[in-house]
């Protein structure tokens, strides 16, 4: 992504669950969104900003383009932190996905003026390449997905509907009802979803995740074709493992790994006639993937 180190994003307010729930800093909910990855990341997320963003604003206003950005992007966050809460992440990506998700709800509601298939092809183009950035280090997709979800809710309840008669939109006793029923409905449902997941996230430990294999929606290693210690990047929790390594006169012979699930494994170097302190500390996610029987923290 050509961007900064995991340290440098938590220093700067990205998203990690531990440090919500258990140091009480609730205002990394907030602060992903304007913090991103990388270059790439930045551009990308710029772009689709740009076109999508401004069109919204254009067509409802700064109030309804505001809402539709926060909230999706906050909500997706909160997603974020339930699902993958061991997992580093930023971007405004959620509140990209809450503009598009609110594009969607306003092709539903005015179908007949807005329904386009070079629209929904763009729109759907966009899905797609923020979902395969989503498979990168620091972007999830559960953050993505999620905005896009309350951004539909969103976009029911501040997009109004445009009238296809030449006097108007109908007012008929049932039409009002109708309309009135849509909007409350999607404003409703927003205000449960936040409540429930907030709720959620804070009776959860920060660290434990209700769905173990939901991180594979957010992560791919990459590339398939390299080998298992060439990949540019994993989807294990290898990275985070220790180790206690015994030394004598010949170098060190011995090594205690301490696997994700907390197993320990006793791995012998003493063909490898190791000297280097540093080597091992290299060499700590390959041994583990190569020696831990599970790649995950418990």
């Amino acid at each position: 992504m050509i961007g900064p180190s995991a340290e440098t994003l938590l220093r700067m307010g990205a998203k990690q669950t531990s440090l919500i729930v258990n140091q009480g800093e609730w205002y990394r909910l907030f602060s992903p969104m304007v913090l991103h990855a990388g270059l790439i990341h930045y551009f990308l997320n710029m772009t689709a900003l740009w076109f999508i963003g401004k069109a919204v604003e254009q067509c409802h206003g700064f109030a309804a383009a505001a809402i539709i950005f926060i909230i999706p992007a906050v909500g997706g966050t909160i997603m974020s932190a339930i699902f993958l809460p061991e997992y580093i992440s930023v971007g405004a990506s959620g509140g990209i996905f809450g503009l598009i998700g609110a594009c969607i709800a306003d092709i539903c509601i005015n179908w007949s003026l807005l329904f386009s298939k070079h629209v929904l092809m763009w729109l759907l183009f966009d899905i797609v390449i923020n979902c395969l950035v989503g498979l990168t280090p620091f972007v999830d997709n559960f953050t993505h997905l999620g905005g896009m979800v309350y951004g539909f809710l969103c976009g029911l309840s501040t997009i109004e509907r445009l009238s296809t008669d030449f006097f108007g939109i109908a007012t008929s006793t049932l039409s009002r009802i109708r309309n009135l029923f849509v909007r409350f409905s999607g404003l409703l449902l927003s205000v449960v979803l936040i409540m429930v997941t907030t709720a959620l996230l804070v009776e959860s430990d920060g660290g434990a995740s209700p769905c173990s294999s939901c991180r594979y929606v957010s992560c791919v290693p990459f590339p398939p074709w390299a080998g298992e210690d060439a990949k540019w990047w994993y989807c294990d929790d290898c990275s985070r493992v220790t180790a206690d390594a015994k030394l004598d006169s010949s170098g060190y012979y011995s090594l205690s790994l301490t696997c994700p699930d907390g197993v320990i494994e006793e791995i012998d170097l003493s063909d490898e006639l190791v000297t280097d302190r540093q080597w091992i500390r290299r060499q700590l996610p390959n041994l583990c993937r190569k020696h831990c029987e599970n790649l995950f923290a418990s």
